[in-house]
């Protein structure tokens, strides 16, 4: 279990944490929570508008992620220094 979460939320070294990742689970969790919150106080639930707004979050984050995973340099380990 602990090896299933270091990989989500670490980056391709597996060394340290990603803030975008963790920053994006900790998104989609408060979305669940906040909308089981409104359930327990008798509002209504549209699936389609909670669908809509769970894609958007996983879209963003996702393409934030892959953006900035896009432009770390070939063989660069996180934490190393660019040696010019």
């Amino acid at each position: 279990m602990v090896k299933l979460v270091r990989d989500l939320f670490t980056g391709p070294s597996n060394l340290y944490y990603d803030l975008g990742r963790v920053g994006l689970a900790f998104s989609l969790l408060s979305a669940v929570a906040y909308q089981g919150w409104a359930l327990f106080q008798g509002q209504a639930f549209d699936a389609l508008v909670f669908g809509t707004g769970c894609a958007a979050i996983l879209g963003a984050g996702g393409f934030g992620i892959a953006q900035k995973d896009k432009a770390r340099p070939k063989g660069l380990v996180e934490g190393e220094e660019i040696q010019r």
